[in-house]
């Protein structure tokens, strides 16, 4: 009875927490990358397409802040893309 009722509480907590986990508002996330001054969706767009070097100092700083839900909404086709860009961010700026 008691493993029964801890499994159940379990379940439960699992579902409030995974329902918590759903992307943010999408406007939102492209509205974090629009407000650089630097260009930084441009940028980011042009990372897609080969353009490695078009990455500014602003525009890591934006990625560094931006969740990690965002990622999935803004490249939808892409899951690693998040991973790279911070990887090239903190190699390039030394950004943690």
């Amino acid at each position: 009875m008691k493993t029964t009722f801890l499994l159940m509480v379990l379940v439960v907590v699992m579902a409030w927490s995974l329902s918590s986990a759903q992307p943010t508002d999408p406007q939102r996330c492209l509205n974090a990358f629009k407000t650089t001054s630097s260009g930084c969706l441009e940028s980011l767009k042009g990372f897609v397409h080969g353009h490695f070097h078009g990455i500014k100092k602003e525009c890591c700083l934006t990625v560094s802040t931006v969740s990690d839900l965002c990622w999935p909404v803004l490249f939808p086709n892409m899951p690693y893309i998040r991973f790279v860009i911070k990887g090239i961010c903190t190699i390039k700026y030394s950004l943690h």
